[in-house]
């Protein structure tokens, strides 16, 4: 590939990549205007408007995945720690790109086949599960693995409630001026109180 179908290949990525974190919904006009090309370039380097989606959940995914490695293997960090900061990282990141889940599920629609890069590389990843419910066991040795399981589950199902609500919120107030649901220093706070309710317990 030469520099220049390299240069256009990136431009109409990095347009992509700058709107649909946070409108989700992009149509092939905005792409092209914002990345100076038109509708064929985009074709011809992608092959649809879905397949350059898909990237561009992918990207995010391993952003995602990157961001949750480097955290959960941190030694600077206590296990309490940790699950403080992969709690506040998870919210502060979905918070930050909101359309993602709706593009998903928009892609999961219309291509029953497709299995999105931050199901597999987030929700099912078994490495990354592990590592968070050996933190759990860690603050809480005397726990057995069932025990384990569950503070695992109400730990993640309380970190996409919050978003979810996020989310939900902006869907159904169009035209009205929305506020995040919890702000960053307040979801400091929601991590600590949910990390604290899940190893005291």
């Amino acid at each position: 590939m030469n520099s220049q179908v390299s240069d256009t290949r990136t431009k109409i990525f990095e347009a992509a990549l700058t709107v649909v974190g946070i409108k989700g919904e992009i149509t092939i006009r905005e792409i092209t205007e914002r990345a100076g090309v038109n509708v064929a370039a985009i074709n011809y380097h992608f092959g649809s408007k879905n397949n350059l989606l898909k990237e561009v959940e992918n990207y995010y995914a391993v952003q995602l995945y990157n961001l949750q490695q480097e955290i959960l293997t941190k030694d600077s960090l206590q296990p309490k720690e940790k699950l403080i900061e992969w709690t506040q990282a998870l919210m502060d990141f979905m918070l930050k790109y909101p359309a993602l889940i709706g593009m998903i599920v928009n892609l999961s629609t219309e291509e029953r086949s497709y299995n999105p890069g931050i199901i597999q590389k987030i929700y099912l990843n078994e490495e990354l599960q592990k590592a968070i419910k050996n933190i759990i066991f860690k603050c809480r040795a005397n726990v057995d693995e069932k025990a384990i399981d569950f503070k695992y589950n109400l730990l993640f199902s309380s970190i996409v409630g919050i978003i979810v609500s996020q989310v939900v919120k902006e869907m159904y107030t169009q035209g009205a001026e929305t506020k995040e649901i919890i702000s960053k220093a307040e979801r400091r706070i929601y991590a600590e109180l949910l990390v604290n309710s899940i190893i005291l317990v």
